[in-house]
């Protein structure tokens, strides 16, 4: 009885680290604060972020779908997610602040609600 083998090839990807959004606005500030801007808008996730920045009580599962499509669209671009954990809660990641206050100064923004961070 003869036995066929069948070889397959395996073809790896490396994919890139994801960046930290510090990092990424240290090294190209407005392509950061551009892909920073539409994650949040894809997202629909200004109001998460700011009950996030308010320390995470009011949170609800829509702030939570927000945060997912956000960070989903993040993550496309190769970023880390826009949350972090810090003493057992949620708080923005390191640089989403500093990057969501100059969206408005910009252009990013325009047409869009006041933060209220």
């Amino acid at each position: 009885m003869a036995h066929e083998w069948e070889q397959i090839g395996v073809r790896l990807k490396e994919d890139r680290p994801l960046q930290g959004w510090d990092a990424a606005a240290e090294q190209d500030p407005e392509t950061t604060a551009n892909d920073l801007a539409h994650a949040i808008l894809f997202g629909r996730a200004q109001a998460a972020l700011e009950a996030i920045a308010a320390g995470g009580a009011g949170l609800t599962t829509d702030h939570a779908r927000a945060l997912h499509f956000a960070n989903e669209m993040a993550e496309l671009r190769h970023y880390g997610p826009l949350i972090a954990v810090a003493d057992g809660l949620p708080t923005l990641a390191p640089g989403v602040r500093d990057v969501i206050a100059g969206l408005r100064e910009r252009g990013l923004w325009d047409g869009q609600p006041a933060w209220n961070l």
